[in-house]
């Protein structure tokens, strides 16, 4: 009975020590509720088209760094990979922005500055 009681306090212990895993949103769960979001891959993190975004036009990002190119547009999450892009055609340039946050992206696409927020879990 003892070494039971001691068992169940320490698994107890170790789950509730183990911190919780978030993950950050893939192209499957996004396309999966809005199958025409505007999104592309970089650096392993999905990013959303965030020109319409009041809280993003307080700020002025002005591209800087090219850091890619799109290489494939689709609409299919299977195999989603850096510089896969739902929308931007391929060849489309990606720039880092002035705020130096990888969080924000620019999208150039024929002079018209698309600007791309991370989405990240909590």
């Amino acid at each position: 009975m003892r070494k039971t009681l001691i068992c169940n306090l320490l698994i107890f212990i170790l789950v509730g020590c183990t911190p919780a895993i978030n993950t950050n949103p893939t192209a499957k769960s996004i396309l999966k509720e809005h199958s025409q979001a505007d999104i592309l891959q970089y650096n392993n993190l999905i990013y959303i088209n965030a020109t319409s975004l009041e809280s993003m036009k307080e700020i002025e990002y002005i591209k800087c760094k090219k850091i890619g190119e799109i290489i494939k547009t689709t609409n299919s999450s299977k195999n989603f990979q850096d510089f896969y892009a739902t929308q931007l055609e391929s060849g489309t340039e990606i720039y880092s922005t002035n705020d130096n946050n990888i969080y924000t992206i620019i999208a150039d696409t024929n002079g018209q500055q698309i600007l791309y927020m991370a989405l990240l879990e909590g």
